[in-house]
């Protein structure tokens, strides 16, 4: 009775997020283009926040993404996930959605902090875009690990968990290189770069994973 309940409530979901595809899917269309120039040019970012209409869809866009991780990995490691862990998979995609969100609150009040500590508003803002932009850009390059559950027939999931890690982790440091161009492009030091790193972008990633292993 219980993994029926699981597979419709998982079903129900994955509906609910294949919707949302289709009903954004005019957003979608038009802002993976332009995510991908930013990729090769920093002065594509630029113009995507120059172009109003662009930077709301990409917005827009962004949080599908957000969406998009846990659905994908409930769908494809739920059963290794209830097995490892013993956390039902619908719980398991609200927990790992809520997680998202409340980093994504972290962040947005450590860009807010430091622009009003270095009264910059402009330098930190688009950080938080051009964080936007890599996340979409996650979302992309990890859509072929879903493949390799059929090419594999790993059906626990695990290599695609590892397969994503793996897609992911260049399109991290490319974030990384983004925010160093950035910052350093405005006359801030290398000393105030490495803070940053630490602050914004280790900390939450560190308190995540201890969050988790705590579980």
């Amino acid at each position: 009775g219980n993994t029926a309940i699981t597979d419709v409530l998982l079903s129900f979901i994955i509906l609910a997020f294949f919707v949302i595809l289709i009903f954004f899917s005019r957003e979608i269309l038009t802002v993976i283009p332009s995510v991908f120039r930013s990729t090769f040019n920093l002065k594509n970012h630029y113009k995507i926040e120059e172009k109003l209409s662009l930077s709301n869809m990409r917005n827009v866009v962004f949080l599908v993404s957000l969406i998009y991780f846990p659905v994908i990995v409930t769908i494809m490691a739920g059963s290794y996930i209830q097995l490892r862990f013993g956390i039902y998979p619908p719980l398991f995609l609200i927990l790992f959605f809520s997680i998202l969100i409340l980093l994504g609150i972290v962040k947005k009040l450590i860009f807010k902090l430091l622009s009003w500590l270095n009264r910059d508003k402009n330098t930190f803002t688009l950080l938080e875009k051009v964080g936007y932009n890599h996340i979409i850009l996650a979302t992309i390059v990890t859509f072929p690990s879903l493949l390799a559950q059929v090419v594999t027939n790993d059906y626990s999931g695990e290599i695609q968990i590892y397969a994503m890690i793996i897609c992911i982790l260049p399109v991290y440091i490319l974030y990384l290189i983004r925010s160093s161009q950035i910052i350093i492009g405005q006359r801030y030091s290398h000393f105030f770069y490495i803070l940053y790193l630490c602050g914004a972008e280790f900390l939450p990633i560190v308190l995540l994973v201890h969050f988790i292993l705590s579980l």
